[in-house]
């Protein structure tokens, strides 16, 4: 018997985050980043058992005074 297919939808966000930024704290702004985005991913994991990948990636960070 041959596996049924499951369609899939991909669905692209871009999403703009803004957070408080100590130059001092002892992480680079590419750090805080890197975690942010690693939080994002795991949160879009939890938000469905149907999420079967998530694919992301920073396209810039800008420091806003």
């Amino acid at each position: 018997m041959e596996p049924v297919v499951v369609p899939k939808l991909t669905v692209s966000f871009a999403v703009d985050i803004d957070v408080e930024y100590n130059s001092f704290g002892g992480k680079t702004a590419d750090e805080i980043a890197d975690a942010l985005q690693d939080d994002l991913d795991d949160l879009l994991f939890e938000l469905s058992p149907h999420v079967k990948g998530v694919y992301t990636s920073t396209t810039a960070i800008n420091f806003n005074d």
